[in-house]
């Protein structure tokens, strides 16, 4: 099941079309009166300031539609909107009482289009999970795939769970000069998806690694009890997205899924499980960005059995990263345990794996926004620089210039 952009709460299509309704009734009511001037030969000038009452309404709309036709190139001029010159010259050979509405209107329909970065929000609920996609205005065959949990908190602040979200929008959105700050030929199709129900009791039985918890169930021990009761569900949850999800979305764009072009992203458990997905799915997924990845559940013991169950290097490529600060303090051993893994199974840091730390940073949305497009870009572009052997710490990546 499906909704529209209307379900981020925006009001800028709902504007445009009030204004429209404005547009079109100052036009109709412009010519039928200007039409009944005409045959009653009417003298504009002479009958528009004849009496005090004349000359008020006159120079309320002089003064007004001035002050009005300055709005439209100031604020034309900042939203980057065409045609400019067209609604001045309307004003003159129809009436301001359609042109200004209708600015107006247009307006909206920039502003919307600027706020959704040039694409447009899809709904869904797939046997529960809500799903929200970023679709790109130019969608087609050949668009990459990223899926992302936690879909909830990519887009909306609404729906958000603390109020903050990825800033995948702003990321996404294109600004002069240097571009939008989420580069590669194409935008990628972002599928975010959420936890069943929107639970977030449930959210760590479904970012588990299941297989690997079963493996090792002493490490339930380090996990809460309720999820012990309840049993893991990750692989469902993966099965779900790769078999259900995924090619249902790409089907409907005409997206044509392959491994390089689609990868899997989170933060936190969101981070593990989308190396998780990478395990469970090697053949849909060709790159797992994991953000903050929360090692400490399980610690070395876990990476052990997540660097064995990963593809051989060579075929996938897999980000991981995390912060200094609040929670993320608590990973920096565990990222360099991780580091020496990989590369023993390797790995070639800086080809098809890289472990960036971002010094001063924590863990929440707020951090993520301030970096969700180094992984993505990487993904994007191989090519994508990363820091030097000199700087190991944090991130380089092209100039925004």
């Amino acid at each position: 099941m499906a909704w529209n952009d209307g379900a981020m709460k925006t009001q800028h299509r709902t504007n445009a079309l009030y204004f429209f309704a404005l547009s079109i009734i100052g036009l109709a009511t412009a010519w039928y009166f200007n039409f009944l001037a005409v045959l009653g030969k009417e003298d504009y000038l002479a009958d528009g300031f004849t009496t005090n009452v004349d000359w008020v309404y006159s120079l309320d709309l002089l003064i007004g539609g001035i002050a009005g036709m300055s709005f439209i190139v100031i604020e034309g001029r900042r939203l980057k909107m065409r045609f400019l010159w067209a609604y001045i010259a309307l004003a003159f050979v129809t009436a301001f009482a359609f042109v200004f509405p209708l600015f107006l209107a247009m307006r909206s329909l920039r502003l919307h289009k600027i706020e959704f970065a040039g694409g447009r929000i899809r709904r869904y609920v797939f046997d529960d999970h809500p799903v929200v996609v970023w679709v790109p205005k130019d969608v087609g065959a050949d668009t990459p795939v990223l899926v992302m949990h936690d879909g909830h908190n990519l887009f909306d602040p609404a729906t958000s769970t603390f109020g903050a979200t990825w800033g995948l929008l702003d990321a996404l959105r294109d600004r002069k000069p240097g571009g939008s700050r989420i580069r590669g030929d194409r935008k990628p199709l972002i599928i975010g998806v959420t936890y069943v129900d929107g639970d977030g009791s449930k959210r760590g039985l479904e970012y588990g690694p299941e297989d690997i918890w079963r493996a090792r169930p002493h490490l339930a021990k380090q996990i809460p009890s309720e999820w012990n009761t309840k049993g893991p569900l990750g692989n469902s949850y993966h099965k779900l997205i790769a078999e259900k999800i995924l090619p249902t979305i790409a089907a409907e764009f005409g997206v044509e899924l392959s491994r390089e072009r689609t990868a899997m992203g989170g933060s936190s458990m969101g981070a593990l499980t989308s190396l998780y997905g990478l395990i469970k799915y090697p053949e849909v997924y060709g790159t797992a960005l994991a953000y903050s990845t929360h090692w400490p559940l399980g610690g070395k013991e876990v990476i052990d059995e997540y660097v064995a169950r990963l593809p051989e290097p060579g075929t996938h490529r897999i980000w991981s990263d995390g912060g200094t600060i609040e929670l993320d303090a608590l990973y920096a051993p565990f990222q360099e345990y991780f580091k020496a893994r990989m590369r023993e199974k390797g790995y070639r840091e800086g080809v098809d794996y890289i472990e960036a730390v971002y010094p001063n940073t924590g863990h929440s949305e707020l951090w993520w926004a301030g970096r969700v497009e180094h992984p993505i870009n990487w993904w994007l572009d191989p090519n994508e620089p990363k820091s030097t052997p000199d700087e190991p710490f944090g991130w380089v990546g092209k100039s925004q210039d």
